[in-house]
């Protein structure tokens, strides 16, 4: 086989992978213009137009252009089209044995792909393999597109070009480890396994006690990039910077650094929205979100042995078994939610009365890309184990699951070995109402002030057992509904939802269930991970004609209508921009604290960070509020900044102060 025929692999997503889709447009303008043709065939030598690029059997990579241009130049792509699009000389013979790209890969020496990786890439493959190897590998025309979900990544196998022409848009530093990584994953799927070099696969790699120098190098990297953000002003955002953020996002996962990873990847969306001067973006989530990346990097750098493990975080769960007994399970209801990196998805929620917690199962994609999966096919269509129906049916009744596996944080594995069937919801004079959440608030915030802190576990949902609730009133001032709770003491806790066009049916189901006067026994509120202090309701325990009934706010069907206020206040916000979510300090102390964090969040807006003397002597008087009520550190922080208004000082100062709010708020 000729070897131009390895270019007949290479199809317009694998070159736009390689470069970018507008420079491949280019190049494709200039073959339809018949600008490109051999100069040398015998020497690979194609005149594109008129640059001379000399190609060989390893494929665009490479590919070599007399032009200035770095790197893999229009003129390289349009050589690369022509050459895959030229009539094959050999077309009889070759259709006779067309290739299985496939088997090909299968085929492949694994000893002599980890010589061509490398010994430092091979480690980085086993350490990732150690986390989980699954893989979804497809076969498109001459290229097998392998997807990673463990890592969230993905790369191309094109054949005839081997593993140094793999393709893939990770940075060149992890590219080699995923490629390799990526090959295995197929291996293992295919009941094979790699010959790995001797005594690297005895077992994991030693623990190190502290951060490497490339992740040191690296995590410098991420904290220059949030000065960069800070200095220029989130207001005058550039797609560069979202675009710099996707990049260090998967070289945090490269450096296994899933945390890291997660939290780049929200401000990214972030900046996306603001980027595009969506209604939704808000630059003091941005700054937000900065403050926590830069404290989480200090605190790496810093860390080690198992405090180490735990700011790393994990890049899959780990489920292990939950026993011999099922777990009897109570649905508390599901909700439907989206980031603003694109991943969306339904969650549902249990409560385990034997460990007395909340469990969760979820149903979730990463993008846009799978159509059939909405919020009525999740709802409605799928089901989570063998036997238990749709989420639709499990809401309806009991659940027992056998065989089923769980991970630290509560979440159920979605297992094809679980086995799930039905049994009565519990009646309304069960004892183990008794036992069901939070019905006192002071206990509720003793469990929250637990969980506050870089290495703390995420608390995403709660379940409250309120003795009274209030009806529901409209904000308009802050866009939002607010609902007011009440445990037995008479405590009120105030519950949120934001007047958004999305939320529109949670706030319509809400308003009717309690105009309606249903008996509410219990209620799961849920929260964002950017949204520490709004508790949203997103599901109802209702007493029904002598029957407890599951209202999932997010899918039940009996609606109702929307108050006319409520109508009005949403026909009036077509068009119109949502305003950012407002904190309301519960104390004095948080209101210093909340003022001081919104003058740092203003001049991270402007790109100016320079401090004009009106706003020095302002966050001076509040330096010396904080000294008089025995916060030295974040008033000793407030100093320096004060002194010399950086980036670094900023971001610090702006994580102890909402780290303080977010402990005073729980107390």
């Amino acid at each position: 086989m000729s070897w131009q025929a390895v270019y007949r692999s290479f199809d317009d997503d694998s070159l736009a992978t390689l470069a970018n889709a507008g420079l491949l447009r280019r190049a494709l303008k200039d073959v339809e213009a018949g600008k490109v043709d051999w100069q040398a065939q015998a020497g690979g030598v194609v005149l594109a137009d008129g640059q001379q690029v000399t190609l060989d059997a390893g494929g665009p990579q490479k590919g070599r252009c007399d032009c200035p241009a770095p790197g893999i130049c229009k003129h390289i792509l349009a050589a690369s089209v022509w050459l895959r699009d030229r009539p094959d000389d050999d077309a009889d013979a070759g259709a006779a044995a067309a290739p299985d790209v496939l088997e090909e890969v299968l085929a492949q020496d694994s000893a002599l792909l980890c010589k061509q990786a490398g010994k430092p890439a091979v480690r980085q493959a086993l350490a990732w393999l150690l986390d989980g190897d699954q893989v979804e590998a497809t076969v498109v025309n001459a290229r097998l597109q392998i997807e990673l979900p463990a890592l969230q990544l993905a790369c191309s196998y094109l054949c005839g070009a081997g593993y140094e022409g793999m393709v893939s848009d990770t940075p060149l530093k992890i590219r080699k480890a995923l490629h390799l990584y990526a090959l295995a994953c197929v291996w293992r799927a295919h009941g094979r396994e790699f010959a790995w070099p001797a005594g690297m696969d005895a077992a994991p790699a030693e623990v190190v006690q502290g951060v490497s120098s490339s992740e040191l190098l690296f995590l410098a990297q991420v904290r220059r990039l949030l000065g960069e953000l800070y200095d220029n002003g989130l207001s005058h955002a550039s797609a560069i910077a979202a675009g710099q953020l996707r990049a260090l996002t998967m070289s945090a996962r490269g450096e296994n650094l899933p945390r890291l990873a997660a939290m780049l990847r929200g401000l990214g969306g972030t900046l996306d929205l603001l980027v595009r001067r969506d209604y939704h973006a808000s630059e003091r989530l941005a700054f937000d979100e900065m403050a926590s990346i830069y404290a989480l990097c200090a605190a790496l750098e810093q860390a080690t042995g198992q405090s180490l493990q735990r700011l790393r975080g994990q890049a899959r769960r780990s489920f292990d078994a939950a026993g011999d007994a099922p777990l009897e399970l109570l649905p508390l209801g599901a909700w439907w939610w989206e980031t603003r990196g694109g991943a969306h998805g339904l969650t549902l929620a249990f409560w385990d009365h034997q460990a007395g917690r909340i469990l969760q199962a979820v149903l979730a994609r990463p993008d846009g890309s799978d159509r059939s999966f909405t919020r009525e096919s999740s709802w409605n269509a799928i089901s989570l184990w063998q036997g238990a129906g749709s989420v639709h049916r499990l809401c309806e009744q009991g659940l027992l699951l056998a065989g089923a596996s769980l991970a630290g944080d509560g979440r159920i594995a979605m297992d094809s070995q679980a086995r799930a069937s039905t049994m009565p919801l519990w009646e309304l004079d069960d004892e183990r109402w008794q036992q069901l959440g939070f019905a006192d608030w002071a206990a509720l915030s003793a469990f929250l002030g637990e969980n506050v802190g870089l290495t703390a576990q995420p608390v995403d949902c709660v379940l409250l057992r309120p003795s009274a609730v209030a009806a529901p009133l409209l904000d308009e001032v802050r866009q939002q509904l607010d609902w007011q709770v009440f445990d037995a003491s008479g405590a009120v806790l105030n519950l949120v939802i934001p007047a958004q066009e999305a939320l529109r049916p949670r706030i319509t189901r809400l308003q009717a269930a309690v105009t309606d006067g249903a008996d509410i026994r219990a209620v799961l509120a849920s929260r964002a991970r950017d949204e520490p202090d709004r508790w949203q309701p997103v599901a109802l325990l209702i007493a029904k004609n002598g029957k407890l009934r599951v209202v999932s706010l997010d899918f039940a069907v009996d609606a109702g209508k929307l108050p006319s206020a409520l109508a009005r206040f949403f026909k009036s916000l077509a068009g119109t921009s949502m305003a950012p979510p407002v904190v309301k300090p519960t104390s004095g102390l948080s209101l210093v604290l909340a003022q001081v964090v919104d003058r740092l969040a203003l001049q991270s807006r402007s790109g100016r960070p320079r401090l004009e003397p009106e706003a020095a002597n302002e966050l001076a008087r509040h330096g010396a509020t904080l000294r008089a009520l025995g916060l030295d550190l974040p008033a000793s922080f407030l100093a320096d900044y004060v002194n010399a208004p950086h980036a670094s000082q900023a971001l610090r100062l702006a994580y102890v102060c909402t780290t303080c709010i977010a402990l005073e708020t729980a107390a």
